[in-house]
């Protein structure tokens, strides 16, 4: 019963209906609090623009995430560990001391939570600060790569080292100045030039850990490749980009364009996702973005969207491998809104004359 808005549209009597945590993984807003205005805008100074909601037009429909709550938690709590660790380091000799144990468990449990649950559609985007922007996007980009792994069957051993390397891949990231990584704006070629070491960075710490593994090695040194060569570090071109760093850099650009940064806000899944099909090719093994985009919901439930016959409604439910085709319950019509006499749901996937025209924000 619950739906992402965005903080412009808080109204009073509106429920949190996911807990929002803070750069240091502190609880900001509970769930089942009132969201009261005092509120949104202590969220919006802290750079969340975002949040989950009840609502009772959404009576009956529950979505789940891809890994419990507490699993994203820990993973993001140890990404957080150990990048502070790198970074503490003296710039000279950095060094990694990595928590082999918690690592292994973390990885284990992030596989086994999805091998268990393969058959998910992802709806639920995260909620985070800006300020906790890395080690959500690790968290997330790990768990998108380790899906679409399994969904392409790769065995336990590389789903394992695509977990590590994804969960890590922004480990070189410690190396770059925070004043480049947190620009509101555009960066120079320079700047950009110092960021795109960071891949090499990241390999060499992870090299030097207890974990390493040549796979894992890989995702982290070549997600930033791209299939016709216009990637880094090395600008590698197809068959020679690894095949779970390709994976990795599908993932890694999907939740970069659906999470707000400090130049720009959030792109809504439909709209990263016509961006990746646009890049098609050149950029993304086909298999691979195929993959992808049959299991990630363009319109996540709770998503209002207006059809071709002017009629309107919050999508309920994704079926697997048709991301653009959800379940909608009709409650509206035409554009001003009007109370639908007869709400009803209707499957794109059975009606194919009706199509999605736009979001209704």
């Amino acid at each position: 019963m619950m739906r992402r808005i965005s903080l412009e549209q808080i109204q009073p009597g509106m429920v949190a209906a996911k807990t929002v945590y803070g750069s240091r993984g502190q609880v900001l807003l509970n769930s089942g609090a009132d969201v009261k205005p005092h509120y949104a805008r202590y969220l919006r100074a802290l750079g969340i623009y975002h949040l989950y909601v009840y609502d009772s037009r959404l009576e009956g429909v529950e979505v789940d995430d891809v890994v419990t709550e507490k699993t994203r938690m820990e993973a993001r709590n140890l990404v957080r560990q150990v990048m502070n660790k790198a970074e503490s380091g003296r710039p000279d000799n950095k060094s990694i001391l990595l928590e082999d144990k918690s690592m292994i468990n973390t990885v284990e449990q992030i596989v086994d939570e999805l091998l268990s649950n393969r058959d998910v559609v992802v709806n639920l985007l995260d909620v985070r600060a800006l300020e906790e922007y890395t080690f959500a996007h690790s968290v997330n980009t790990c768990l998108l790569s380790t899906l679409a792994a399994i969904k392409m069957q790769y065995t336990t051993k590389q789903v394992k080292n695509i977990a590590l390397g994804s969960l890590l891949h922004d480990l070189g990231n410690t190396a770059i100045p925070s004043q480049i990584l947190k620009k509101p704006g555009s960066l120079t070629l320079d700047e950009f030039e110092t960021v795109k070491k960071h891949p090499v960075y990241g390999f060499e710490l992870f090299k030097r850990s207890n974990l390493f593994t040549a796979s894992a090695g890989a995702v982290i040194y070549q997600h930033h490749e791209r299939k016709a060569g216009q990637g880094y570090p090395e600008g590698r071109t197809g068959d020679n980009i690894n095949p779970l760093a390709r994976i990795a850099g599908l993932a890694n650009v999907y939740d970069a364009l659906t999470s707000d940064r400090p130049y720009r806000r959030a792109h809504l899944p439909h709209q990263a996702i016509e961006m990746l099909q646009g890049m098609g090719d050149t950029h993304f093994d086909l298999d691979v973005l195929s993959t992808f985009l049959s299991f990630i919901a363009a319109y996540p439930v709770g998503t209002h969207v207006l059809l071709n016959n002017k009629e309107s409604g919050l999508v309920v439910k994704n079926t697997p491998g048709f991301p653009n085709r959800p379940v909608v319950r009709i409650l509206y019509e035409g554009e001003s809104l009007a109370p639908h006499p007869e709400p009803y749901e209707v499957d794109l996937t059975e009606v194919l004359d009706l199509v999605i025209e736009k979001v209704i924000e």
